[in-house]
């Protein structure tokens, strides 16, 4: 199995009041979708997954265009923090939202809405055990959230710390190979290649085609 994690596109910063924050994309972030999607459109990818939040499956839509593929959504990949009234990126919650920061550094989760690292965890992996179970054998794109991909990462290498891999940039994607008799492959860790690049074909690393 093959596995494509998508961090989504860029957010807007959210404020809610009594609610769950539920941020869309920036037009950048739009943006970054569909130059994602360009770049993953020449694979041969079999299932689309998103979570249930709308910031990752609007990252998940221009691919799903290109494809001609119904995304199936999985809750368990949701960020950690996903009873949050507020989102931001860590940059702005530094400078606006400092009792959030604060909140974290004391562990305090459930008074910004956030799952322990624990649960949070223990959910994803989960989560993605029951996945590589499911579907064997077929490349599936996973558009989900910086925490969920540093999860998997740190549950892959053994590492306990939730924050080694917890912010990658946004729209960016990492490759895992899954084996059914040997632990699985980290191939690469957020690629942001397509930003800057355009390809009609899948090019293998000796030059020749791919696939």
């Amino acid at each position: 199995m093959q596995l494509i994690l998508i961090r989504h596109g860029e957010p807007e910063t959210t404020e809610s009041h009594g609610e769950r924050a539920e941020p869309a994309l920036t037009p950048r972030g739009h943006w970054q979708a569909q130059r994602m999607a360009a770049w993953l459109a020449v694979e041969p990818i079999d299932h689309i997954i998103t979570s249930s939040r709308l910031r990752a499956q609007q990252t998940a839509v221009p691919l799903q265009e290109s494809l001609g593929l119904s995304p199936e959504v999985i809750a368990d990949f949701d960020e950690i923090d996903r009873r949050a009234t507020i989102y931001a990126p860590f940059t702005v919650l530094r400078d606006r939202f400092p009792h959030v920061l604060e909140a974290v550094t004391q562990g305090d989760w459930e008074s910004i809405g956030w799952d322990s690292p624990q649960v949070f965890r223990q959910r994803v992996v989960t989560a993605y055990e029951d996945l590589v179970a499911r579907r064997p054998g077929e490349r599936v794109a996973v558009a989900c959230h910086g925490g969920v991909i540093g999860v998997i990462a740190t549950h892959l290498l053994g590492l306990e710390d939730p924050w080694v891999f917890a912010n990658p940039p946004f729209a960016s994607f990492s490759r895992l190979i899954v084996h059914s008799d040997r632990p699985a492959q980290i191939v690469s860790l957020n690629e942001t290649g397509h930003y800057d690049a355009h390809r009609e074909r899948v090019v293998g690393p000796d030059g020749g085609t791919s696939e």
